[in-house]
């Protein structure tokens, strides 16, 4: 007796119920089509309510329906019982795998019978007889004319022996899972369907594929018993392309029915339950499944390259995992590919299928996804992820409930629609136009400075030539010596930035513009109002002028400018969330402590003071809870990643007030003068010191407000701190360029804020203020825009010397250049050029006093006259010119020109040099480098290992039978 039809139908529209007729547009002669259905569950109470629904509703039926539950502990064996016309339920354990439960079923109960009375269609019981197995998965809906949409396909192409459906997100919607599925050689599932394409019948073509999914596929007896089925080393993932790829060798035909459609919950791959017939993590499972399809099925020809190609691919995502923080991911991956590898399984499966091979496989080969097809889906996989991740980042973490206040209600910009779109954005977003000015104006403050050679200024040496020499810097220098850490920051940065000449240009030319980006990302974390975020973030980016970092060519306070704000948008991160149960932010803390080892390298004072404010507030500002100890942590970890440079600035503190990229920089500072001190500007900068001076009045103006907030405390707290440094540095003379550089960032940071609260005001007084404010900045970007670059910094050739002298210290000569000066009144003073000569970092790499003396002790000689064996002396020394720039000293010269062994060579207007006369004598210099690789090495890994950390989490996906959507493993 058939079983009550469930209550409520409305899970399917009319228009899903089929017409009453199964005919052929072609009218070829009538077969009649015996269908056993079988259906496998495994926890499936959620979705089987639903499959019993539309079973109800198919029509036709098929003629046997078998169900199979695999060990279910809930429902789902009730549940089956209670389909239409079920035949009783078989139990297998919960370890089988779909296919050996499929084949348990029929074991059971066997196919369908074939009528031998009047069949369905009028006939009289003698019309050819087609036997049909139909594969449903418990989380599956077929729609009411699915299995008739497949027998007519079946009917019109009776060649073909597979037959699948088109798959539709489950409950009912119109977004695709796949229509045919294919697999790349590298082991890639390709539906050719895109994330999130809709059903508009663009895939409607029935056509023939390389495999169909193993929900609502329809395949004829004899290929399903001439394969032996689902192959059981596969219980689930890639079973379905294995079997599609077997019948395609053994000459059947695996085609597609779009017209039949059946919606498709994909529970195990999404992780909605545990999966059956196996303990292994889904993603590890599916990629061991993808390798045993591909080496089981591929050509024999093929297998030694699609193993490389395998460890290649396995390499790389294990890379990409642990970059992602996911080290489970790269153990999966290689436990996928080895245990396959090394269990022999499909080469097993490889001999039991040479029986198969009845169509050569450059028949069927085009049925493949090409690897160009994989590469590109793996590409937009991963900057789809990058994104998301980026967008989630420092958000993955409870945080307090943001509350929408009226005052920032009110910041929303309202805008008129038929204003034109340029002015919409612009009132809209009024920092990107502000920030488009800066790029421009950087341009323009440029001009001569843009392609004219290697920046240079008494501040700044030249940089490298090339990648290799900078990484030759950054790890050689003189037997106890230590290299500067920012040599090799900066060959991280110039490896991607167009070489140490491109980053040197982009970090000084440009950083007007990226501060101003770098504060903008800092503000928005606290500053509503959209014009005094962007005011503040130009007037920071401008502040990088009037400090005169950019006219002096000094490159580590243009640096230490940008990456300020990223370190104060760090510790906010960890600092704001106190009022949940998790505090903090450990991934913004390995952030901060990259930002704190910029600033230890680049500008060594300021790191100092910062991490020294870090510390007292970690330990009396947040009591040290878990906040705190992540602020500790970042400072701790600033200083680990500038090793040894770090026990370098213990062992000589005056190292401390020197800035990256030439001379110490002791004279940068306010000297003697106060109004220098109080408005943060050093001597020498381009703009006068009172363009400074309305900002500390708004500063100080904003302090007798009674609405004072914590962030404009916070603002004068920098802006003082620096001051006080400045003082410190000053008297101790170390340069202080940085220090004052923060005096004037707290200002703007005050200001900022002040205006934030008071800038919808309608006040005469407040809107006078704000006047002032804006009129200054712009007053400020004019005199930048004029003036230009305009100072020491300029662009010319590497080295101030004779072409011949530059050109001999090429290979295979390389050789040594002995450049002393001697002022009227001063001591003499010498520089040993080779290799291209000085570059940055040399003088902090500069060689010790007892490894020069030997060189010293010769010029004191030449000073006090010459004893005739300085020419000797120097040949021994592997000298091979001396050179004078101009003016050059009579009396050195008189010396020079009478030492046996030395000969006038010829020189520029004002200049003098001499060739060494090095024939006799086998020279070997005292100023022998020493590589410290290890070093360098170490650190690089500390770099990678902080970079890992302080980066997004890298999800876990699963290559899900059905559809490209990347979907997530709960474990």
């Amino acid at each position: 007796m058939e079983q009550e039809a469930p209550a409520g139908w409305e899970f399917f529209d009319s228009v899903d119920f089929p017409t009453d007729h199964i005919d052929d547009p072609m009218g070829r002669p009538r077969v009649r089509h015996v269908v056993t259905a079988v259906v496998v569950g495994h926890e499936g109470a959620a979705w089987l309510p639903r499959l019993s629904e539309a079973l109800w509703a198919l029509n036709p039926r098929p003629d046997r329906l078998i169900a199979v539950d695999t060990g279910s502990t809930d429902e789902t064996a009730e549940l089956l019982a209670a389909m239409p016309g079920v035949e009783p339920v078989v139990s297998v354990s919960a370890r089988t795998g779909f296919g050996t439960a499929v084949a348990r079923g029929l074991e059971a109960h066997g196919f369908a019978p074939i009528p031998s009375a009047v069949g369905p269609y009028g006939d009289d019981g003698h019309m050819p007889v087609v036997e049909w197995l139909w594969l449903l998965h418990d989380d599956c809906a077929p729609a009411p004319k699915a299995l008739e949409k497949l027998l007519l396909q079946a009917t019109m192409s009776p060649a073909t022996g597979v037959w699948g459906p088109k798959l539709r997100l489950w409950p009912r919607d119109r977004e695709l899972l796949e229509v045919g599925v294919t697999t790349s050689l590298g082991g890639r599932r390709d539906t050719g369907i895109e994330t999130g394409e809709l059903d508009q019948g663009q895939h409607d073509q029935p056509r023939n594929v390389l495999a169909v999914s193993s929900a609502g596929m329809l395949v004829r007896r004899d290929v399903w018993e001439a394969l032996h089925g689902f192959d059981p080393r596969l219980p689930m993932f890639r079973d379905d392309i294995d079997f599609g790829w077997r019948a395609s060798r053994a000459g059947y035909q695996v085609g597609v029915a779009p017209d039949a459609v059946i919606y498709h919950a994909q529970a195990a791959a999404t992780g909605e339950r545990a999966l059956a017939g196996t303990r292994r993590h889904a993603y590890q499972l599916d990629r061991a499944h993808a390798y045993y399809t591909v080496l089981a099925n591929a050509p024999g020809k093929l297998l030694p390259l699609l193993i490389l190609r395998f460890l290649f691919g396995t390499v790389l995502r294990s890379i990409w995992f642990l970059i992602g923080k996911t080290p489970s991911g790269a153990v999966d991956e290689w436990t996928a590919l080895l245990g396959t590898l090394l269990a022999g399984g499909w080469t097993q499966a490889r001999k039991n299928r040479r029986n198969l091979d009845q169509v050569p496989y450059d028949h069927i080969k085009g049925l493949f996804s090409r690897s160009v097809h994989a590469l590109r889906h793996n590409l937009e996989e991963t900057t789809g992820t990058i994104s998301e991740r980026i967008r989630e980042a420092w958000a993955d973490e409870p945080e307090e409930q943001v509350v929408t206040t009226a005052r920032r209600a009110k910041s929303t910009a309202r805008v008129a629609v038929d204003q034109p779109r340029w002015r919409r954005q612009l009132i809209r977003r009024p920092f990107l136009g502000a920030w488009v000015v800066l790029a421009i104006g950087a341009l323009i403050a440029a001009r001569d400075l843009i392609g004219g050679g290697f920046l240079r200024s008494n501040l700044l040496l030249p940089a490298h030539d090339n990648i290799a020499a900078l990484w030759h810097a950054a790890a050689s220098a003189p037997p106890g010596v230590t290299p500067p850490a920012w040599l090799g920051q900066l060959w991280a940065f110039s490896t991607v930035m167009f070489g140490p000449s491109g980053a040197t240009n982009i970090l000084l030319l440009g950083a007007v513009p990226l501060a101003a980006l770098a504060a903008w990302a800092m503000l928005r974390s606290f500053v509503v109002d959209r014009v005094a975020r962007a005011w503040g973030a130009a007037a920071y980016g401008l502040a990088v002028f009037t400090n005169g970092a950019i006219s002096q060519g000094r490159l580590g306070t243009c640096v230490a400018a940008i990456v300020l704000p990223l370190l104060g948008a760090a510790v906010h991160t960890v600092a704001r969330r106190r009022r949940v149960y998790v505090q903090g932010s450990w991934r913004a803390a390995w952030f901060a402590g990259i930002c704190l080892a910029v600033l230890f390298a680049f500008t060594p004072a300021l790191g100092l003071l910062i991490a020294v404010i870090l510390v007292l507030g970690a330990v009396f500002g947040l009591g040290w809870r878990r906040q705190g100890r992540q602020l500790v942590f970042s400072v701790v970890l600033g200083l680990l990643l500038v090793l040894p440079w770090t026990i370098d600035l213990v062992q000589h503190p005056s190292k401390l007030g020197q800035e990256a990229g030439g001379p110490p920089t002791a004279a940068v500072g306010p000297g003697n003068s106060l109004q220098h001190l109080l408005t943060g500007t050093p001597i020498g900068a381009p703009a006068p010191w009172w363009f400074a001076v309305p900002l500390i009045l708004v500063a100080l103006v904003s302090l007798l407000r009674e609405s004072r907030q914590r962030y404009e405390l916070l603002g004068w707290f920098a802006a003082l701190a620096g001051l006080a440094g400045t003082l410190v540095a000053s008297r101790l003379g170390g340069g202080s360029g940085p220090l004052m550089f923060l005096m004037t960032a707290g200002w703007i940071i005050a200001v900022t804020v002040a205006w934030d609260s008071v800038g919808k005001s309608t006040e005469i007084i407040v809107q006078g203020v704000l006047g002032i404010v804006l009129l200054t900045t712009v007053v400020t970007a004019g005199f930048w825009l004029v003036r230009g670059t305009d100072g020491p910094l300029w662009s010319g050739p590497a080295q101030d010397l004779p072409a011949y002298l530059v050109s001999s210290q090429d290979p295979p000569e390389n050789q040594s250049i002995l450049v002393v000066r001697k002022p009227p009144a001063g001591q003499m003073r010498f520089a040993l050029v080779k290799d291209g000569g000085p570059r940055m970092g040399a003088l902090e790499a500069a060689p010790t006093p007892a490894q020069s003396k030997p060189i010293t002790d010769v010029l004191a000689t030449l000073g006090g006259g010459g004893s005739g064996e300085e020419g000797r002396q120097l040949a021994a020394l592997a000298i091979d010119y001396v050179y004078l720039p101009g003016p050059v000293d009579p009396t050195l010269a008189s010396t020079l020109d009478s030492l046996p062994g030395l000969t006038r060579a010829s020189a520029n207007d004002g200049d003098a040099s001499w060739l060494v006369d090095r024939s006799k004598i086998e020279g070997k210099t005292p100023l022998n480098d020493q590589t410290h690789t290890m070093w360098r090495i170490l650190g690089l890994i500390g770099w990678i290992i902080a970079l890992v950390f302080c980066l997004p989490t890298v999800r876990r996906t699963v290559a899900v039978p059905h559809g490209t959507h990347a979907r997530r493993d709960p474990r």
